[in-house]
């Protein structure tokens, strides 16, 4: 049997340079791109990414950013630890974090499983996930309000040990 002009995919219009949607630039190069079923890939950054599939949905290009964020995240981390500067009650608000992440990938897996539906459809697993994301909120505040404070009264005292001093100094 021929295959008639019907029965092919229709024609896609060819990438430019530049066109990646959000992910970052088209690389353009003298080869061939690799092909999918006929159709052109097109590589932005790490990803290979057919901008034109109709499987290609928000929900994967998230999964994926969510799972490489982690690396960097975890760098922030060792450095802050490293640094000392931070205070105590901060930093263990930025690694609480990491028991939002851990509670959530396994929250969502649930809802996905159990619900058939994102974990941002199922309220009080949801609610739940973010009340610890509240709570690292609220820790990484407290901590850097405390030392606000302690720096303040730290000036305060500073200033009035002069002052005290001079006092004594004109008895």
């Amino acid at each position: 049997m021929l295959a008639t002009a019907a029965s092919r995919a229709p024609a896609l219009p060819a990438a430019r340079p530049g066109d990646c949607g959000l992910l970052g630039r088209a690389r353009v190069s003298n080869r061939r791109a690799p092909t999918r079923r006929g159709r052109a890939v097109v590589r932005c950054g790490l990803l290979p990414v057919d901008p034109w599939a109709p499987t290609m949905d928000s929900q994967s290009i998230a999964s994926q950013l969510f799972a490489v964020s982690l690396f960097p995240y975890l760098g922030f981390l060792y450095f802050m630890t490293r640094s000392k500067t931070a205070p105590g009650l901060t930093l263990f608000g930025f690694y609480f974090l990491l028991a939002f992440v851990g509670a959530t990938i396994p929250a969502g897996i649930y809802a996905k499983v159990h619900y058939g539906t994102s974990l941002s459809n199922v309220d009080l697993l949801h609610g739940t996930a973010e009340s610890l994301l509240t709570l690292t909120n609220l820790f990484i505040v407290l901590g850097l309000r405390g030392a606000l404070r302690k720096l303040k009264d730290g000036e305060e005292s500073n200033s009035e040990a002069p002052r005290d001093s001079k006092e004594k100094s004109s008895v």
